[in-house]
């Protein structure tokens, strides 16, 4: 490949009340030295990062933007989230990252309503960002059918997707083959003390799921979203070093 693939750390990974209070408990902004010193291209940065952070901690953010590739937020698209939807497009214009990953909520008896609501609010983002489904569990897209169904009629260049690897290949492949060219990041999740990609057959799961995107034409970026060592007594400085091992097993399997 004639250009590096870019790999962000995802600072979700790292944040131990990513699933409890969503008050941030570290500064991102201390931390991108350190992030870039490491070798990792840039941060995908969780929403609760910068909008439940001080002013201070979001005028160094703000400051410090180029190194915000992505933005991920969990904001629902529900009529009634329309002001949540908003603060995000604000902390969105103001960081200006190259995309934003989203997800729709689980019910089928609004998915005309999501998809209303999903248009309206690109219209509020910076026409450089792409928005980017991740099609997660409990969504409406969770499978790849309806995924492709509401991406059918959605131009490209602004609406794209997220495909998680390692997976199984096949899931992978069918993924890549539902909504293609629109797969432009991969999230990658090596979670559990099973899927340490040093040991050799983990390692080779993960250079399998980069494969078999790559042979379906993807060349967009990555981003570590969780590691070992997330979950109870979480300690930072462990999880950071198993991301970098994660960011180095990437690296190589990514050629």
């Amino acid at each position: 490949m004639s250009k590096q693939q870019e790999i962000y750390l995802g600072s979700v990974c790292l944040d131990r009340n990513r699933w409890g209070s969503r008050e941030p408990s570290f500064l991102v902004s201390e931390w991108l030295p350190r992030f870039k010193d490491d070798g990792f291209d840039g941060v995908e940065l969780w929403e609760f990062h910068f909008l439940n952070a001080d002013q201070a901690e979001r005028d160094r953010l703000v400051a410090e933007a180029a190194s915000i590739a992505m933005y991920n937020t969990y904001v629902g698209f529900e009529d009634e989230a329309a002001e949540a939807r908003e603060k995000n497009a604000d902390a969105i214009r103001q960081l200006a990252p190259s995309g934003v990953k989203y997800n729709v909520g689980g019910d089928p008896n609004r998915l005309d309503e999501y998809r209303r609501n999903l248009l309206a609010w690109a219209d509020q983002l910076p026409e450089s960002c792409r928005l980017l489904c991740e099609c997660h569990c409990g969504s409406v897209l969770e499978e790849m059918d309806p995924a492709a169904a509401f991406h059918a009629d959605l131009d490209p260049a602004r609406f794209g997707a997220i495909v998680h690897v390692p997976g199984d290949a096949e899931g992978v492949e069918g993924w890549m083959n539902a909504l293609g060219s629109r797969v432009t990041h991969l999230h990658v999740q090596l979670r559990g003390p099973e899927s340490d990609p040093s040991v050799p057959e983990n390692y080779d799961r993960l250079a399998a799921g980069f494969a078999m995107a790559r042979e379906h034409g993807f060349s967009g970026s990555v981003a570590l979203e969780f590691t070992r060592g997330i979950g109870r007594d979480e300690d930072i400085e462990t999880i950071y070093a198993n991301a970098c091992v994660d960011l180095a097993c990437c690296r190589k399997a990514l050629g």
